[in-house]
């Protein structure tokens, strides 16, 4: 099978041809990739990257068949070298040469499988490229391919039943808590009421902030199926990241839904703190820039949190400051503020994680200053945005399905 089938107009040639020819023009001419191959004197690995590389372009430019399995081939023995040398030590003392070779080599791998009528196991390799991977500059080539391939099996996927009920808030009873404050709302503040509301250095809820947003009617369990379905996303596995049993796995994101937010697992799972516009860029579509954020001069870091009923984020603060978007589902809000004791963990991974279990019965017996602490609770429904100022501990729990949208910044 050839890469043009014919899907009704699905898709335009021309748009697919550019991200083809340009992505692999851009990493036939990288200099970044020349000069690592040089740095890493790794001569073997050259050689069979600019093979792969030329081939496909034969592939792209001539609709060259010959050679595709070999190719194919070559790169998953390419990638087997860079992931060993990847996983080799600590992961921040790899060169990003070896993870930005990861990502070309699995858009190079895609591209040979997209021809081949693979489009599953092409998109598969997309998003491989994007979780281990890192980009040269601000490329995209890879989640553009990404976006093109799930085109064409999208029709597969609207076949799949997905029932699209009317989200429902479980009412979980708060723990146990010392003095307790419920966060004000405030309806749709202008610019200067925001920093008027900032100055007070204490969490406040927006509304009517972000009702606009495409994301508000599109999101659903269902809509993300149909239209993401085939796309690889890392999960969190686990009640929580400070548990021992704690783990992470790939998941297509039809399965995640299938079987942990449509159904009761056995252990639970979240998709959290991810970066998820950089790795489905159509989603970014859904959600508009907030117009209170011009006020900080940093890039914006966007955080996607998606999951059943029941996942939790243990007591924690950030190093940004925080505007919480609650798209989808209800969560509940447990925060105290950044001048508080709240018993940090000693190891250097875990220095901005309480050991205090708010939700524990106890806690005050292992704490005896926990009584001392005045609690901030906000309970969060689709629309609300939440400020969670700077460093202020938050202990997050998720009332139903859920997806929320977070925006850090430093100001």
């Amino acid at each position: 099978m050839g890469w043009w089938p014919d899907l009704d107009g699905m898709f335009e040639s021309v748009q697919t041809n550019e991200v083809l020819n340009t992505g692999l023009k851009f990493y036939s001419i990288c200099k970044a990739i020349q000069e690592g191959f040089c740095r890493c004197y790794c001569k073997k690995s050259g050689d069979i990257y600019h093979d792969i590389l030329a081939g496909t372009n034969q592939v792209v430019t001539q609709l060259e068949e010959k050679g595709i399995r070999d190719r194919i081939f070559k790169c998953d023995i390419l990638l087997d070298s860079i992931w060993e040398t990847i996983n080799v030590g600590h992961w921040k003392d790899v060169d990003i040469f070896w993870r930005q070779l990861y990502r070309s080599v699995c858009f190079i791998k895609s591209v040979n499988l997209a021809h081949c009528g693979k489009y599953s196991d092409a998109i598969l390799s997309c998003d491989m490229g994007l979780i281990m991977g890192a980009p040269l500059g601000d490329e995209l080539f890879v989640q553009e391919l990404a976006d093109i391939l799930c085109q064409l099996v999208n029709n597969d996927l609207q076949e799949i039943e997905v029932k699209n009920d009317p989200v429902k808030k479980t009412e979980v009873p708060l723990p146990h808590l010392p003095s307790l404050v419920n966060v004000s709302s405030v309806d749709a503040p202008t610019l200067e009421k925001f920093l008027e509301l900032l100055k007070s250095g204490t969490p406040f809820i927006m509304k009517n902030v972000i009702n606009h947003w495409p994301a508000m009617k599109k999101w659903s369990p269902l809509y993300l199926v149909r239209h993401f379905g085939e796309r690889t996303i890392p999960i969190e596995i686990g009640s929580s990241y400070t548990s021992d049993l704690w783990s992470q796995k790939l998941l297509k994101l039809k399965d995640f839904i299938s079987s942990h937010i449509l159904s009761q697992a056995d252990e639970v799972a979240y998709l959290a703190q991810y970066e998820l516009f950089n790795h489905i860029t159509k989603l970014k579509d859904d959600i508009i820039p907030l117009d209170y954020l011009a006020i900080s001069d940093n890039e914006i870091v966007t955080n996607c949190w998606f999951g059943p009923a029941g996942t939790v984020s243990p007591l924690h603060h950030d190093h940004y400051e925080n505007l919480f978007c609650q798209v989808y589902g209800y969560k509940r809000f447990i925060m105290f503020s950044r001048h508080d004791n709240m018993h940090p963990h000693q190891h250097h991974l875990l220095e901005n994680t309480s050991q205090i279990d708010i939700e524990s019965p106890d806690v005050s017996d292992k704490f005896p200053d926990y009584k001392d602490k005045t609690a901030w609770v906000a309970d969060l429904g689709p629309g609300d945005v939440l400020y969670v100022p700077l460093h202020w501990w938050h202990h997050v729990r998720s009332l139903s399905v859920s997806f929320s949208v977070s925006m850090w910044w430093k100001n």
